[in-house]
C-alpha cells in the first residue's frame, strides 16, 4: 500500500506533512460549508414537477447527500422517486422514465433535461446536476429500472451501501468520508476526459473496501494516498452492488483488466503520485483547483 505508508525519502525540503494536512482541512471546511440548501430546493422542485398529477408516493434521497459525501460540483446527487404502483407499475420502466422527463421539462423548460436507460438527468444554471430515477414501491419492497433490460429491478436496497459507508467510516475515526470527498475532488480535477471520469459512488465502493481493517495513518493525506494506492491497484476487478441496482457497482469500465480499468488504475496511480509531490501550499491548492 505504496501511497499510505508516510515518509517519502525522494520528499526532500518543502512543505511538511503537517502543513498539508492542514491545508487539506481548510478545503474541506470550505467544502462542507458550501450551502445544499440549492441541492435540496432543486430536489422539492423535481418533485413537484412529477407531483403535478399526484404520482409521487415517496422520495428517497440517495446519492451522495445521503451518504454526506457531496462536493458541490460534482455530479453524484440522485434521488429515488417512488411513483403510484397503480399508475405506472403496468408500464416499462422506459415509459415512467419518458414520463418523469416530460414532466419535468413542462414544468423546467428553460433546463437542460436528459433520459438515459435508468434515469432522468436534470442540469441546473448553478451547476447543480440531479439524477431522477423513477421507482416503484411493491409489497416486497422498492424497485427501479434495470438499465439492462426495459423491465423493473429486483428489490433494491439503498441504505445498505450507506450503512457499510458508515460502518467503515466510524471505525476509522470518522477520516474516511473526509478522504472520500477530497479523493473526489483530486479525481475531477486531474481527469479531464468526460469519457475516463470515474463515478462517486465508485470511489464510494473502494473506499469501504481500501478501509476495511485499517491500520494506517487516520490523518487527511495519508488516508488519500492510501486510498488512491488501494484503487490503482484493485479497480482493475469489478465490485459487487450491495444495493441491488446492478450486479457491479463498476459495470461502466467494462469486464475485468478493460482498457477502461487500465486507464483508470493509471489515473490513480496519478493522483498518489501528484499529492505526493506537493511541495508549498500552492501546489496543494493548485492540486485541488482551489
Amino acid at each position: 500500500m505504496g501511497g499510505g505508508s508516510g515518509w517519502n525519502p525522494q520528499r526532500g525540503l518543502g512543505i511538511s506533512d503537517g502543513q498539508i494536512n492542514s491545508c487539506l482541512r481548510d478545503l474541506l471546511r470550505d467544502y462542507n460549508d458550501r450551502d445544499v440548501d440549492a441541492v435540496n430546493q432543486h430536489i422539492e422542485t423535481l418533485r413537484n414537477a412529477v407531483e403535478q398529477d399526484g404520482e409521487v408516493i415517496q422520495t428517497f434521497l440517495g446519492g451522495s447527500l445521503r451518504r454526506h459525501t457531496y462536493v458541490e460540483g460534482l455530479s453524484d446527487v440522485d434521488v429515488l422517486m417512488a411513483v403510484n404502483q397503480s399508475s405506472l407499475a403496468g408500464q416499462s420502466p422506459d415509459q415512467a422514465i419518458r414520463y418523469v422527463e416530460a414532466s419535468i421539462r413542462q414544468r423546467l423548460p428553460l433546463t437542460e433535461v436528459s433520459a438515459g436507460n435508468l434515469a432522468v438527468t436534470v442540469k441546473f444554471s448553478d451547476g447543480s446536476v440531479i439524477q431522477v430515477l423513477p421507482a416503484i414501491r411493491t409489497d416486497s419492497g422498492i424497485r427501479i429500472a434495470n438499465p439492462r433490460e426495459n423491465r423493473w429491478s429486483g428489490v433494491i436496497h439503498p441504505e445498505r451501501f450507506a450503512q457499510k459507508l458508515t460502518e467503515v467510516n466510524q471505525a476509522n475515526q470518522g477520516a474516511v468520508i473526509p478522504a472520500v470527498k477530497l479523493t473526489k475532488v483530486l479525481a475531477n480535477r486531474i481527469i479531464q476526459s468526460d469519457r475516463d471520469k470515474i463515478s462517486g459512488y465508485h470511489i464510494e465502493s473502494l473506499a469501504v473496501e481500501a478501509f476495511r481493517d485499517y491500520p494506517g495513518r487516520h490523518d487527511h493525506k495519508g488516508m488519500v494516498l492510501h486510498l488512491c494506492s488501494y484503487a490503482a491497484e484493485n479497480v482493475r476487478q469489478p465490485i459487487r452492488d450491495s444495493t441491488g441496482q446492478s450486479r457491479y457497482v463498476d459495470e461502466y469500465l467494462g469486464a475485468p483488466g478493460s482498457q477502461q480499468r487500465q486507464r483508470a488504475a493509471h489515473y490513480f496511480h496519478e493522483m498518489e503520485r501528484r499529492l505526493n509531490g506537493c511541495r508549498s501550499e500552492a501546489d496543494v491548492l493548485n492540486l485541488f483547483d482551489h
